[in-house]
């Protein structure tokens, strides 16, 4: 599933370049999201649980070669297979989002991408969503990111 606010494990220094999809609802607070947020991720997740399968990379073979020198001697190289490597997919990852972001638009929220601010901005964030404008960005925060608008 995908996460909107866990970004507080990530280097702020990784974050400087990207951007951030949040959920915004003008004028609705940042604990009404928090709390919105969790009851959409838990019935997205109780509808469409983890559904875990291994699957493979593609195996490919690389055929052996023979290489000879000036003089006629030869050296053989064997043939190898690269690839097969297992991993995890969640067959439900999609159909839970679809959920979450369905779940979150009934409430009001629209899905929106922001950068991350600048850490030398001197702004204080606020507890209600302010109206978007062109210099709107995203303070990371362990409780939920918060949207600022300077």
């Amino acid at each position: 599933m995908r996460r909107f606010f866990h970004l507080a494990v990530i280097p702020l220094a990784a974050l400087a370049a990207c951007d951030v999809t949040e959920y915004y609802a003008e004028g609705r607070s940042v604990a009404d999201r928090s709390r919105d947020l969790a009851q959409c991720e838990a019935e997205a997740l109780s509808r469409y649980p983890e559904r875990l399968v291994t699957r493979y990379t593609p195996r490919v073979f690389h055929p052996g070669a023979q290489t000879c020198d000036a003089s006629g001697t030869c050296t053989a190289t064997p043939g190898y297979w690269e690839g097969g490597d297992p991993y995890i997919e969640d067959l439900n990852e999609d159909r839970r989002d679809r959920a979450l972001a369905g779940c979150m638009g009934r409430r009001g929220y629209s899905e929106i991408r922001l950068p991350i601010c600048d850490p030398n901005l001197n702004a204080t964030p606020s507890t209600i969503m302010a109206p978007l404008t062109d210099s709107t960005c995203v303070i990371p925060a362990r409780s939920g990111a918060l949207i600022v608008s300077p």
